[in-house]
């Protein structure tokens, strides 16, 4: 599974043929860009954890001598590696 933020911001091109084919930017969130764009798709919301926020746990964990946690995070994250894995050899996604 891949997830989203729908609150980023993103510039999507514009191209305005009824001036001559005029070429412009709007700024808009993802959110903002389905609702304009892509009527009647409303893609799943679910809480997630960047693994980022992750990887940042474990290096606070081992700074401030908390071992077993920085474990812990280590274990998941290569339970999530093998588990991307396994999705790109095929295997059934939760």
């Amino acid at each position: 599974m891949r997830l989203i933020d729908l609150d980023r911001m993103i510039f999507v091109p514009i191209v305005d043929e009824t001036k001559g084919g005029v070429t412009y930017e709007i700024q808009m969130t993802v959110a903002e860009f389905f609702d304009k764009f892509c009527k009647g798709f409303a893609p799943e919301v679910v809480e997630a954890v960047p693994v980022e926020w992750i990887n940042w746990r474990v290096r606070h964990a081992d700074k401030e001598g908390f071992k077993d946690a920085a474990s812990a995070f280590r274990w998941v994250l290569w339970c999530w590696e093998n588990q991307k894995e396994e999705w790109r050899k095929g295997g059934v996604q939760p």
